[in-house]
């Protein structure tokens, strides 16, 4: 693996979940909890849902950053929690979808963990006194919640999540935003995430230099055939543990 010549860069901006955090579980457990209450216990139908849910999340954040009003996550969720009972033919229950709706997001923060090596990571780059942020598209304020709850804080000298400027990755403004909070030049910086969409092409569009952690291994080569050739990652990751590698 090349080395990242670390030296030449001032600041490393991270995504949160799924990038310094493991936050794989709790949408499982919000969902298998709503579902059970309305009498579905079938595994296949709960993976679908999931499925389902999952496409329509990212479909309402697409549409804003293609110029729909901003909508917040929890909305978006609700919204898509609903929505996707029906696509089940699933009699749907405003008061439960409310209430599972709150149910995950609070799972997001009770569930969240930190991924082996992010505090090795972190020390790492703080040692080589690298301006650190995070950037998120999570529930309004979650970041600056966990990463308290999970003792990184004070790491970050900039966190931003979409209620802070009414907007979703991977809307280039954003990327320019955390960098200026750190007062850096873009050309200085790297930005280190795992959702291709939000976050590789988000941060390729701001000309940032940037880290792929592919940690669900999809095929890459697909990924830029979609996205196109100017949002290939610079290093591809299988975890952020990994980082340590590079610096």
């Amino acid at each position: 693996m090349n080395s990242l010549h670390i030296h030449k860069f001032d600041a490393v901006i991270f995504d949160l979940d799924s990038t310094l955090t493991d936050t794989h579980r709790y949408p499982f457990v919000a969902c298998e909890w709503l579902l059970r209450k309305v009498g579905v216990f079938s595994e296949e139908q709960m993976i679908t849902y999931i499925r389902i849910l999952v496409t329509r999340y990212r479909e309402a954040i697409q549409s804003i950053v293609e110029g729909a009003l901003y909508r917040n996550p929890f909305d978006i969720v609700k919204t898509a929690m609903e929505n996707s009972l029906r696509d089940l033919d699933i009699r749907v229950d405003y008061d439960l979808i409310e209430e599972a709706t709150q149910r995950f997001k609070s799972l997001h923060i009770e569930l969240s963990t930190p991924y082996d090596g992010v505090n090795e990571v972190l020390d790492s780059l703080k040692t080589k006194t690298k301006r650190l942020g995070v950037l998120s598209n999570s529930f309004e304020g979650h970041a600056k919640i966990i990463l308290k709850k999970l003792e990184l804080s004070h790491y970050f000298s900039s966190v931003i999540d979409c209620g802070d400027v009414q907007a979703y990755k991977p809307m280039s403004f954003l990327f320019e935003r955390v960098v200026q909070n750190l007062n850096v030049e873009i050309s200085k910086s790297i930005y280190v995430g795992d959702e291709y969409y939000a976050d590789m092409v988000g941060a390729k569009s701001a000309d940032m230099t940037t880290i792929w952690i592919n940690n669900r291994e999809r095929s890459l080569s697909d990924l830029i055939a979609k996205h196109g050739a100017h949002s290939s990652p610079d290093y591809v990751l299988s975890s952020v543990s990994e980082m340590c590698e590079l610096l």
